[in-house]
């Protein structure tokens, strides 16, 4: 049963990760002005979440949440539980392991792409409310 527990936590990691990476472009187009916002509040929050988990824990708390079960449910997943989930998650889906490097560089221009995205939607929202209409 861990093993199982094991592998959703690992899902729904990915799917977090991509809802992030994915939705990145609708803090820059606003066409959509409620999936802007929502999409905005996501980010910041899974940002938050995961710098404050590095801080505590010195990685995601969804990869040590999965790291305990994969160790407690006796089994392996495909790759080391011990290594970081991007890599891992890579090596499942491409069969190629990014360096540790790679995945910090990655990860900061997301985060700094994220960030330049909310000034750009917070931007363009108090413009549109001092329009006059």
């Amino acid at each position: 049963m861990l093993p199982v527990l094991a592998s959703v936590v690992d899902f729904v990691h990915a799917m977090l990760m991509a809802a992030w990476v994915l939705g990145l472009p609708l803090l820059f187009w606003h066409k959509h002005p409620r999936a802007t916002r929502w999409y905005a509040t996501y980010a910041v929050s899974f940002i938050v979440l995961y710098q404050g988990s590095r801080i505590f824990l010195g990685e995601c708390f969804l990869t040590s949440l999965s790291r305990l079960l994969w160790e407690s449910g006796g089994a392996r997943p495909a790759s080391s539980p011990n290594e970081w989930f991007t890599v891992r998650v890579a090596m499942a889906i491409f069969h190629l392991a990014p360096s540790h490097h790679a995945v910090t560089i990655a990860r900061q221009i997301l985060i700094f792409a994220t960030a330049v995205g909310m000034l750009v939607s917070m931007r363009r929202h108090r413009t549109a409310r001092r329009a006059p209409g």
